[in-house]
């Protein structure tokens, strides 16, 4: 299973991120084969309006079934 975290960073040692939207990136973690992937989300992170739905078609995009954020 795949889950995204919020993150105020791009490793694993990092924050979860108050933010969803906003945040600085996201982790996605594979459950499955312990992998896990950094996307930076400077794009929705400096957008005017619809940072949420834009994070959102991310976090679907990469196959994610949990999301954890503040």
């Amino acid at each position: 299973m795949k889950v995204v975290v919020s993150a105020s960073g791009p490793g694993l040692d990092d924050r979860v991120d108050e933010r969803f939207g906003r945040a600085m990136y996201f982790i996605v973690a594979d459950t499955e084969n312990d992998a896990f992937e950094s996307i930076e989300n400077a794009t929705n992170r400096n957008a005017l309006q619809g940072a949420g739905i834009a994070s959102a078609e991310i976090v679907s995009d990469h196959g994610a079934k949990t999301v954890i954020t503040g």
